[in-house]
C-alpha cells in the first residue's frame, strides 16, 4: 500500500486530498482545495494562489480509478469551480448520502450541485455509507456517518478504511480531532495501522470552540494512539494554528510512549510544512500582495 497525501494545510491550502494505491487500485479521497476567503482580517495572500493552482493541477493529474467523496464541504469536494470535474470521467464515485444524516446547506444547495456536475461524466455513482466493497486483495470499508465535529450543525461525514495484505489506514474525514464518542466506534472496530486525522479547530479556542471541547478531542486523540498504530497524519483544520505543535503535545507524548510516529502530511512527504494560511499575516509584512482570485475561487471559498 503507498500513501500519498496531495493537499493538505501543510503543504499550503485547506484540503485533505489522498491518494491510497494498493496492487488492485488507486482511490482518491475528497480531490478539492481551498483557501479561507479572510484570516487575520486579510483575503488570500498571492503566495496561497499559487499553491491552490499548483496543487489543483496534481489533483487533475492523479488518475484513479476509484474517488470517494466525504461530505460537500469545498475543501472536500468540488463542482468544477477550480478542480476540474473531468477527474470524474469514466470514474466511479463513492459518495456521502446527500440526502440522510445531512445539514441544510449540503442536502439543498451543495450536493445537488455536486452530482448534477459530475452525472454525465462518472461511470458509476453509489452512496457509500455504512458499505463495505472488495477489489481483488483491497478492501473498502466506510463508516456510517458521524457528526462534523462536536455538533450537528456543521452536518455529517464519512470514514473511510482501506485494507490490504500489508496495511490498513483510516481516512477520518472532518471529525475535528473526534471530541465525541461517536468518533471513536470506526477507529476501535477497524484498529487501522496509519490514521489520518485533522485534528482540531485549536485557532478557534474562544470562537467556535471552548477549552472542554479541546480537551475531549486531545483525551479521544491520545486514546487513538494506543490501539496499535505505527503512523498518524495529523493535518487539516489544526495546521491553520501557527502554535499546532504545542496543541498536539500531550497527543505526541502518549503517541511516542506507544512507538507511533506522528507527522503532518508534508513531514510524510519528507517537505518541510508550509502553513500558508497560518503565517498569511506575514506573508502580507513581507510583501503586500492580494492573490489574483477568478470568480470560481470566489465560489468555492463562499462556505
Amino acid at each position: 500500500m503507498k500513501i500519498t497525501p496531495i493537499a493538505f494545510e501543510s503543504l499550503g491550502v485547506r484540503s485533505q486530498c489522498t491518494l491510497v494505491e494498493t496492487k488492485d487500485i488507486r482511490i482518491l479521497i475528497d480531490p478539492a482545495v481551498s483557501l479561507a476567503p479572510r484570516r487575520y482580517g486579510l483575503p488570500p495572500h498571492q503566495n496561497e494562489v499559487d499553491k491552490l493552482n499548483e496543487l489543483k493541477r496534481k489533483i487533475e493529474s492523479t488518475d484513479a480509478e476509484l474517488i470517494i467523496v466525504t461530505h460537500y464541504h469545498y475543501d472536500h469536494h468540488d463542482p468544477g469551480y477550480v478542480v476540474s470535474n473531468e477527474i470524474y470521467r469514466n470514474k466511479t464515485v463513492l459518495i456521502k448520502d446527500p440526502l440522510n444524516f445531512i445539514n441544510v446547506s449540503q442536502k439543498v444547495f451543495r450536493a445537488p450541485k455536486f452530482l448534477k456536475s459530475i452525472e454525465k461524466k462518472a461511470s458509476e455513482v453509489q452512496i457509500g455509507d455504512g458499505k463495505k466493497f472488495e477489489i481483488g486483495s483491497t478492501k473498502i470499508n466506510i463508516s456510517n456517518p458521524v457528526p462534523h465535529g462536536a455538533d450537528e450543525r456543521l452536518g455529517y461525514v464519512i470514514q473511510v478504511a482501506i485494507s490490504d495484505k500489508d496495511d490498513t489506514v483510516l481516512f477520518t474525514s472532518d471529525i475535528e480531532g473526534a471530541p465525541r464518542g461517536e468518533h471513536l466506534a470506526f477507529t476501535n472496530e477497524i484498529r487501522p495501522g496509519i490514521i489520518v486525522i485533522d485534528g482540531p479547530l485549536s485557532y478557534l479556542l474562544g470562537r467556535a470552540w471552548n477549552e472542554e471541547t479541546l480537551n475531549n478531542a486531545m483525551k479521544n486523540m491520545e486514546y487513538f494512539m494506543r490501539l496499535g498504530l505505527h503512523t498518524a497524519i495529523i493535518d487539516h483544520h489544526v495546521l491553520r494554528d501557527l502554535e499546532y505543535q504545542r496543541v498536539l503535545a500531550p497527543v505526541i507524548d502518549v503517541a511516542k510512549s506507544a512507538g507511533v510516529k506522528v507527522v503532518t502530511a508534508a513531514e510524510y512527504l519528507g517537505m518541510e510544512n508550509l502553513q500558508l494560511e497560518a503565517r498569511r499575516r506575514e506573508l502580507y509584512t513581507y510583501e503586500n500582495k492580494p492573490g489574483k482570485l477568478t470568480r470560481n475561487m470566489l465560489n468555492l471559498m463562499d462556505s
